[in-house]
C-alpha cells in the first residue's frame, strides 16, 4: 500500500503572535522536526503545505526530496490545507496528516500507523493515549474523497469520529508525541523541557 504524507504547516497561528513554524527548537525551526521525522519514515511521498508567511517560512527549510504546495487560501480553515494536500496525493492508497507544530513527532510513531494501515486496511488510522486520540492520522481512500468536502476550520479528526468503528487506533506509550505549539507558553514549556535533558 502506498501512504503519502501531507505535513500542515500554513496556518495563522494567531495565538503565537509570529510565525511559529520558524521558532528555534535544538537548533532548528519546529517544522524541521518533523519534517526530518517524515523524512526518516516510510511515507512513499511527503508534501508540505504553507501558507501564512511561506516567502520567510521555505527559504528557512531543508525540503530536499519534498513536494512544497503554497495554500493561497490559508485563511479559510485547515480544511484548505488539507484539500491542497490532498490533491498533490489521490493516487495513493492512505494519506497521513502530520501537524507542523508537533515536534516530538517521531519516524518509529509514524512507521507504527502506517503499518497498522497496510495490515488492517481500515477507513483510517490514528495513535491514541490513555484513551485520547492524537495526531498524527491516516485517512484511508473513503475518507480521503470525503475530506474533499470538508469546509472551513474542519479537519481530518471529524471523518475518524464520524467512523470511528471502522477506524484503527494505535496506543502510544507517551502523550508527549501529541504536544503541540499553539502559544508561547506552550513553546516556552517545550524549550524547557529539552533544556532540562541536556
Amino acid at each position: 500500500m502506498i501512504v503519502c504524507g501531507v505535513i500542515l504547516a500554513a496556518g495563522l497561528a494567531q495565538r503565537m503572535g509570529q510565525i511559529k513554524q520558524l521558532l528555534p527548537l535544538e537548533g532548528k525551526p519546529l517544522v524541521q522536526h518533523v519534517i526530518n521525522a517524515a523524512r526518516e519514515s516510510e511515507l512513499q511521498s511527503i508534501i508540505l503545505v504553507l501558507g501564512h508567511g511561506h516567502e520567510l517560512i521555505l527559504p528557512a527549510l531543508d525540503t530536499t526530496g519534498l513536494t512544497v504546495v503554497i495554500n493561497h487560501h490559508y485563511a479559510l480553515g485547515q480544511s484548505t490545507s488539507l484539500k491542497a494536500g490532498l490533491e498533490q496525493s489521490l493516487d495513493a492508497d492512505g494519506v497521513m496528516f502530520l501537524l507542523g507544530d508537533q515536534p516530538y513527532v517521531s519516524s518509529r510513531l509514524i512507521n507504527d500507523l502506517i503499518a497498522c494501515f497496510c495490515i488492517n486496511a481500515p477507513q483510517g488510522v490514528m495513535p491514541v493515549y490513555q484513551g485520547q486520540p492524537g495526531n498524527p492520522v491516516i485517512l484511508g481512500r473513503k475518507l480521503m474523497q470525503e475530506a474533499l468536502d470538508l469546509r472551513g476550520d474542519m479537519g481530518a479528526r471529524l471523518l475518524l469520529q464520524r467512523y470511528s468503528q471502522e477506524i484503527c487506533k494505535v496506543e502510544v506509550h507517551s502523550p508527549r508525541f501529541f504536544q503541540d505549539v499553539d502559544t508561547m507558553d506552550d513553546y516556552l514549556a517545550l524549550v524547557e523541557a529539552v533544556g532540562s535533558k541536556h
